[in-house]
């Protein structure tokens, strides 16, 4: 039953690797700072420093927050285990607040390993429609829970992640003991993705022109008008994209984000 609750890969499951993905400085330095954490487990243990590996990820959706804690798997050769707090929140009276501690559990009996939780904010956004009091008590257990696993002691690191920071509380933001911003990219980082989405695409395209072109697209969008723009070439039995593919397939997305925002506002 549990495994209908979490997704669990191996280091060597995993597609996504550190080395692929496009991150700020201050973003490596964490991930630095969480790799010597995991090496120096028994020093941190030994001098009481117990409240490390606790990370938050925030930022907009397609800014690579779950992309990044799965590289990470592979990174440090660490088992994953990924959980949506959707998935989870029962229907049935106290379910819920199982479900988080049974999560824990496993997490505590794979470890060493990463225990990555998505849609952090689940639990904040239900509690206006919680009319038994249960969501209340799973905020607790689910706080209780980040309280009681560590790092150093148990061999999990913690990553949540979260699209929408602004639902959590101060009780929920206190227990991590590092946050990381996922921003939109800059020109310089799409110009970065967009060499890595296209290494091993035959591409006649000025990637300059084309960052410039993708002004507040994230890593996601790119990638998905990379793949319209190779599928679109496939139609015609062609393996290099060219110039117009590319512009098509960006004017096709743009196209169908404006009809999305139309519709969500009617």
């Amino acid at each position: 039953d549990l495994l209908k609750l979490v997704t669990i890969k191996t280091p060597e499951g995993g597609r996504d690797r550190l080395a692929d993905l496009v991150l700020t400085e201050d973003q490596r330095e964490e991930i630095a700072k969480a790799g010597k954490a995991l090496e120096y487990r028994e020093y941190l243990r030994h001098i009481g420093l117990y409240e490390i590996g606790k990370i938050l990820f925030v930022g907009p959706p397609g800014t690579g927050k779950t992309t990044t804690a799965r590289a990470l798997s592979q990174w440090f050769g660490l088992p994953f285990i990924e959980v949506k707090l959707s998935m989870i929140i029962s229907h049935y009276l106290g379910e819920t607040s199982k479900n988080i501690d049974r999560v824990f559990v496993l997490a505590k009996k794979l470890s060493p390993c990463i225990l990555f939780i998505d849609e952090f904010d689940f639990v904040a956004k239900t509690r206006t429609s919680d009319d038994h009091g249960a969501i209340k008590r799973a905020v607790n257990t689910l706080l209780k829970a980040v309280d009681d696993i560590s790092l150093v002691e148990d061999g999990v690191l913690l990553i949540a992640a979260t699209n929408y920071p602004q639902l959590l509380d101060y009780a929920a933001w206190r227990r991590f003991d590092k946050v990381m911003s996922f921003t939109l990219p800059d020109l310089v980082m799409r110009r970065k993705i967009l060499g890595k989405i296209l290494q091993k695409v035959h591409a006649d395209i000025d990637l300059d022109e084309l960052a410039r072109l993708t002004e507040g697209s994230t890593g996601s969008d790119l990638r998905l008008v990379i793949r319209e723009a190779v599928l679109n070439a496939l139609l015609e039995d062609r393996k290099q994209i060219s110039r117009e593919d590319i512009l098509r397939a960006l004017d096709e997305f743009n196209r169908r984000n404006t009809d999305y925002r139309q519709n969500t506002n009617s």
